[in-house]
């Protein structure tokens, strides 16, 4: 029997889920978006998935949600829908949204939380997945079904290592980004690189840097850096001035107030 998976918001995200999903025998997928543009949209991309503006119907015990709206609609549509999912499965891929906030809203305490990063669109994301104790070893294994479609999964009996793991999986993205940023800049201000050029080249050192590492599993990060870094080489030179200027400092500092903030938005969200 088919499970059937109902995704309230049709976003990125939702999408980037579904469309993992969409071939995948053992499901059966509906998707609630109010918004009639993109509605049509998902209708043409995906003839397959039933997509609707409203749930219409109560979802039973065997059945999921999962609760893809913005955090600062979570309120009012929960509360919307509340008598229609206190039996399902629900899964929550809201950013900072804690349980206990929705546990305030639904009568309903199978709710497992999960925190996707932004690769999971391409298939090569990273799932962080909380689940309390109420959620079967049966339920769990269909969830990390589900999130395998797109990447891999970081499982916790920790809700609060949810939270920890946003500046690691999520804000690292931009992290790594904003350096490309400086060096595709710096090719471009101080070495005369056309900016197309310059961003082919440093987008092909990070997916080959990457994809090194891959292939040698029992190589350690520092010791490959180490193979590139010869002795009184130039790239030394490159490695000292981040060591002179603290940047593993700055990192830290990075990561910390990204996860300060994270703690923030959840007490907003209370």
């Amino acid at each position: 029997m088919k499970t059937k998976i109902v995704f309230l918001g049709g976003g990125n995200m939702a999408e980037a889920i579904f469309a993992g999903l969409v071939h995948n025998q053992n499901f059966e997928i509906e998707v609630i978006q109010r918004n009639p543009k993109k509605s049509a949209r998902l209708k043409n991309v995906y003839p397959t998935i039933k997509i609707t503006s409203n749930l219409e119907y109560k979802l039973n015990t065997n059945d999921i949600l999962i609760l893809a709206i913005k955090p600062q609609q979570a309120k009012e549509s929960c509360e919307a829908i509340k008598d229609k999912i206190n039996q399902c499965l629900i899964i929550s891929v809201m950013a900072g949204m804690p349980t206990s906030c929705l546990n305030k809203w639904l009568d309903n305490p199978r709710i497992i939380r999960t925190m996707p990063n932004t690769p999971s669109s391409i298939g090569k994301g990273i799932t962080a997945i909380y689940s309390p104790e109420i959620i079967t070893s049966d339920e769990t294994q269909l969830i990390n079904q589900i999130f395998t479609s797109i990447g891999i999964i970081y499982s916790t009996k920790n809700e609060a290592d949810i939270d920890k793991i946003v500046p690691i999986s999520s804000s690292s993205i931009a992290f790594v980004y904003y350096f490309m940023e400086g060096l595709i800049e710096n090719a471009v201000n101080e070495f005369g690189f056309e900016r197309e050029q310059a961003t082919t080249i440093i987008k092909h050192v990070i997916s080959g840097s990457s994809a090194l590492l891959d292939a040698n599993p029992s190589i350690a990060i520092n010791e490959q850096r180490a193979r590139v870094t010869s002795k009184k080489g130039a790239t030394e030179q490159g490695i000292l001035t981040f060591e002179r200027e603290q940047l593993h400092d700055i990192t830290r500092m990075a990561m910390q107030n990204c996860y300060a903030r994270t703690l923030e938005m959840a007490k907003e969200f209370s």
